[in-house]
């Protein structure tokens, strides 16, 4: 981690993106959850009418993907960042405000605009431009990271919502979310081109003679391999969807107590925080395939587990952490996946147009998989379709790996 004595100035972005993610990312995360039934019964208003602002964050940030991938390669990414994250202090301040339930999706529009330029695309393009070596270890521990705040935040929000109210609990995160994020982003994220140095793991003097390997994204675009990378990511996006049905699953068919599902719901997380952890660590010892095989063991039999769960519901806490432990196959092996296969030359661009589709496609799936428990009144066909769907991506990641290897990447 050293350089001549000296800390490389990439582990200081490192430990800003960790800050952007136990501060910012996390709070936004616990925005609804246990929200939902104080901010309704106060409002008295429909439960889909005040998380109709999910769904507007979430459009806003897929449409924001290219704009904010370029603007992330050609400004100064602490400002970018910076400002994206105080925008969204402001957007969480604000709804503590909030006297109608439509006019949370006012800070579902700004809450989306402004992660397009904090999340899934803006953190793995600035781990890209200051990381040659350990790629896959540094962003799996980032997004192990998000995945501790989420687990942290909800129990916080419900602690400050018994407490102080919705509204003080509100204003109580997004100060939270200020102290821990805004700062660190303005006055220490930088670019290597800022600091006139080399990215980790990449020589001074090979910068002139080695240029970024890889693809273009116009070259790309004309490879059968990019629609193959991009159909696992989709893959991957609908199949994250599922595991957040398993604590519905437990109370609903199950007939297990809100408090076991809330466990089953936690199990899931712990293995999410184990999995980001581990995934980027197989993935730079053993390779992309490895990556791709730990998703699948893991996710398949924790849903196996699930379908045995019928006759043995206490099964269910194991099976949702073995799910877990494979759960970070969207947000840590996509990102990989598709910097190996296409390489890092255009990867910003590339990156930010397969994220367009991913958020598009988890945004529009995640609601049709409860139609498996409406229409056939049993999730077992939606543990059946997402095992299918993992080993379909399994397969394809091979059939990628195959045709990587005729590029010059």
């Amino acid at each position: 981690m050293k350089q001549q004595g000296k800390l490389h100035y990439a582990w200081v972005v490192f430990g800003c993106c960790i800050a952007l993610k136990l501060g910012v990312a996390g709070v936004v995360g616990c925005l609804s959850g246990n929200f939902v039934t104080p901010v309704v019964n106060d409002l008295h208003c429909p439960v889909s009418q005040f998380t109709l602002f999910v769904s507007v964050e979430a459009a806003a940030m897929a449409l924001m993907y290219m704009t904010a991938s370029k603007i992330l390669t050609t400004r100064r990414i602490g400002v970018v960042m910076g400002v994206a994250s105080a925008v969204q202090v402001v957007a969480i301040a604000l709804m503590s405000t909030y006297h109608s339930a439509s006019m949370f999706s006012i800070s579902g529009a700004f809450l989306g605009l402004a992660s397009a330029f904090t999340g899934f695309v803006a953190i793995p393009l600035v781990i890209n431009m200051w990381f040659r070596e350990k790629v896959g270890m540094v962003l799996g521990l980032i997004m192990a990271a998000g995945n501790v705040a989420t687990v942290g935040y909800s129990l916080l929000s419900g602690w400050l919502i018994d407490r102080f109210g919705w509204r003080n609990a509100y204003l109580i995160l997004a100060a939270i979310a200020f102290v821990i994020t805004v700062p660190a982003a303005f006055l220490l994220l930088k670019s290597p081109e800022e600091l006139h140095c080399e990215p980790y793991g990449r020589p001074a003097f090979r910068r002139e003679e080695t240029p970024e390997s890889g693809l273009t994204r116009a070259q790309a675009m004309r490879k059968p391999v990019f629609y193959v990378v991009w159909l696992i990511c989709i893959l991957y996006s609908v199949s994250n969807g599922v595991a957040g049905y398993i604590a519905t699953f437990s109370t609903m068919e199950l007939g297990q107590s809100i408090s076991f599902g809330a466990k089953a719901g936690m199990c899931v997380q712990l293995g999410c925080i184990g999995c980001s952890a581990v995934l980027g660590f197989v993935n730079d010892r053993f390779g992309i395939q490895a990556g791709l095989m730990w998703g699948t063991v893991f996710s398949c039999a924790g849903y196996l587990m699930m379908l045995g769960s019928f006759k043995q519901p206490s099964i269910v806490l194991a099976a949702a952490l073995l799910v877990g432990l494979g759960g970070s196959m969207y947000t840590v092996q996509s990102p990989l996946l598709v910097r190996d296969t296409l390489g890092s030359r255009d990867y910003p661009s590339i990156w930010a147009l397969i994220m367009m589709g991913n958020s598009l496609a988890g945004a529009f799936s995640y609601s049709p998989i409860g139609l498996f428990y409406d229409i056939g009144g049993s999730y077992r066909g939606a543990f059946i379709c997402v095992i299918s769907l993992f080993l379909l991506a399994l397969c394809l990641g091979f059939l990628a790996n195959v045709q990587k290897q005729r590029l010059d990447v």
